[in-house]
This record gives structure tokens, sequence and C-alpha cells, in this order.
């Protein structure tokens, strides 16, 4: 690929991270009050708006690179949709939990390392999923059909 490219590419990534501790600057000041109640709490709260404002613009200019680039781009997809999925199952863990599938199931959502879709396997082999479960895991079928059966990966 032309050096010029990667030198842009590059350079904007770094621009944007300048921009995100410049932004975390004002940021931090802001929080300053929880240091006071705990360093735990503040340090967790910086780092997770660090990494939410950072992502926002490196993640489009990574992806516009490996577009460019092309090498590889459907298994980068692939496994880009991978961690989509993963972190999906993170933030959307208590959500899920509370519609997706019945109180009695032992297969919960918001576990590190899992995806919703093997959760969703998980429950559906185990006739715990609610009607909304059901409905989302049909309409994984459609796009793959019997996703979540094969999303299952044994603990």
């Amino acid at each position: 690929m032309n050096k010029i490219v990667k030198f842009i590419f590059t350079a904007s990534a770094l621009l944007w991270l300048l921009i995100t501790i410049l932004t975390m600057m004002p940021i931090a000041t802001l929080l300053l009050p929880t240091l006071l109640i705990s360093k735990k709490h503040y340090t967790e709260w910086i780092l997770f708006l660090f990494a939410l404002i950072c992502s926002l613009g490196v993640y489009p200019i990574c992806f516009m690179y490996a577009v460019i680039k092309w090498n590889g781009f459907l298994s980068y997809l692939r496994r880009l949709s991978l961690s989509i999925d993963i972190s999906g199952n993170m933030v959307a863990g208590a959500l899920l939990n509370d519609n997706f599938i019945i109180a009695s199931s032992t297969n919960k959502f918001g576990i590190v390392q899992e995806t919703i879709s093997d959760n969703l396997g998980e429950n559906e082999r185990d006739n715990t999923l609610s009607i909304f479960g059901k409905r989302f895991t049909n309409l994984l079928g459609v796009i793959d059909f019997n996703h979540a059966q094969k999303s299952i990966v044994e603990d």
C-alpha cells in the first residue's frame, strides 16, 4: 500500500488520540471530587471515558484503513463481528437477562468472553428463552441458519 496512505491514516489516528487526551483533561478535572471519595471510582471513570472517546475516532479510521488495504478484509469483518458480539454481551447483559431469558435460566448474559449468540444457543437448548429471546434467535436464524445453536461454545 502506498506510504502516503499509511502516513495519512497513522497521522489521523494519532491526531484523534491527541484530541482525546485534550478532551479528557477537563473531564478529569470535573471528576476530581470523586477522587476525594475514592481513587478506585475516579480511575474507573477516567479509563472508561478515555476508552470511549478514543474509540469513537480511532475505530472508524482503522476500519477505513482496513477497507482500503482490503487484504484479509473478510476475515477482519468476521473477527470484528465476534468482538462486537462479545462486547455487546457485556454491555447489554442486564437488559438481555431481564428480557431474553426466563428467571430460572442458568446461562446468564454479561459474562466476559462469551457472545450473545452463545448465550442464546445455550438458552435455546435448555428451553429457557423468553418470547423476545425466541424471536431474536429466529431473526438470527434467518440471517445464518441455526446461528445460535452453531455458536454454542462448551464452557
